[in-house]
Order: C-alpha cells, then structure tokens, then sequence
C-alpha cells in the first residue's frame, strides 16, 4: 500500500514538472513574444532580435509569415526551436512581372537612388492606414529606374532560431490584419530596407505597381 502511494507521489509530481517545464500552450488569439535569428543557408544573419526589443505578434491575426506561425506555435513559453522555411513557404519566388521600369522624373527628385538599394512606396489603404512597400532599385539611366516589387528575401530559403519569451492568454482577434513592420535582412536595413518574420503582402506590391503603371500612363 505504501509503495502505491509512493508511486502515486512520485507520478503526481512528475506531471507538475512536466506541466511547469513546457509552459503556456500557444493558440489562436493568443499574444506571443519571441526572440529570433534568421539566417541563410551559407549562415549569414538576415535579422535578428538580439540587442532589439523582442518580436510580439496576435497569433491567427496575419502579422507574421503563415508558415512562420505555424513553427512558432508548437513551442511552450521559454523553450526553443530551430526549422528552416523553403522560399515557396516563406516569400515565393521572384516575380519577373513585380520589375518595371519608370521615368526617372520628379517622382525619385528628393530620393537617393543608386543599384542595389532599397526605396519605398506609400500605398493609401482603403481605411486611411499607409503601407510602405520595398521596392529595390536594380538599374539606372539618366532618364530611367529600374525597380523590383519582389520582396527582398523572395527566393531564399530561411533558417530561423526562435524563442518563446512569453504568452499570454488568448483574446479576441482583430476585424482587420494589424500590420506589423516587416522583417528584412541586416544588409537591407542599413539601406532602409525591410524585413521581420513578418508576412510579405503581396496585393500590396501589387497595388504599389498597379499605380505606378497608371501613373506613368497619365504622364505619357
């Protein structure tokens, strides 16, 4: 008898370490903050929360990329994990139709432009909220500028290493997506680029070309 209550102890209390080592289960509505490094393959950083304020995201609410979401959730609070996102599971692939050409008019007056960098697009949503949207210059003329509407990590495969720092308990789901900044490689941040596990919009690229399309109509 007394072995059987030892064993039920013990088994009770191996449960209570259990249940305190995995921490709060993630789900949906539910309020992460993590901590995480992305890489490249040759393990080059991208991005990193290290020396920043950790990431903090509404799961369920598309502020971050789906598949991101998806590894991120199998993780209790203080654990850690490591997976790595195919380039059709992270931004796609690059779009050659996302690379128009345009005059080089008053339009890129005020802005640096030199091959390589990053310039941005301010695209009026349908409730008032502004988007920018990257657009990397990939040739210049004097009279005209190359952009690609590709986001800058299309076509990369991408390693993250991610840590749970807290969750908090599930709460109601926004109507609209909130739009986070999005996460971009440290190269392209020194330049204004963008880039956090944040998830690539896009109809919002596409809503950026499709005005600038009609722009340079009017101006022809």
């Amino acid at each position: 008898m007394k072995l059987i209550k030892f064993l039920v102890v013990v088994l009770t209390g191996l449960g209570l370490l259990t249940a305190c080592s995995t921490g709060p289960k993630i789900k949906p509505g539910s309020l992460v903050t993590i901590e995480y490094k992305g890489t490249f393959k040759d393990g080059s950083v991208f991005d990193t929360t290290e020396g920043k304020r950790p990431l903090t995201f509404l799961v369920g609410s598309g502020q971050v990329i789906p598949k991101f979401e998806e590894q991120v959730v199998k993780i209790s609070a203080g654990k850690s994990r490591k997976f790595t996102l195919k380039a059709d599971q992270a931004y796609g692939q690059p779009d050659p139709k996302k690379i128009m050409t345009l005059p080089r008019d008053q339009r890129f007056a005020n802005v640096q432009l030199q091959e390589g960098t990053i310039v941005f697009a301010n695209n009026k949503q349908a409730d008032g909220r502004v988007i920018q949207t990257p657009m990397k210059v990939v040739k210049l003329s004097p009279t005209e500028v190359t952009l690609d509407f590709n986001h800058p990590l299309a076509g990369k495969d991408l390693n993250f290493e991610v840590k749970v720092v807290d969750v908090k308990e599930p709460q109601a789901l926004p109507q609209q997506q909130a739009q986070l900044p999005q996460a971009q490689p440290q190269q392209a941040a020194q330049q204004q680029a963008a880039a956090q596990p944040a998830q690539a919009n896009a109809q919002q690229q596409q809503t950026a070309q499709q005005t600038a399309q009609q722009t340079a109509k009017q101006e022809g």
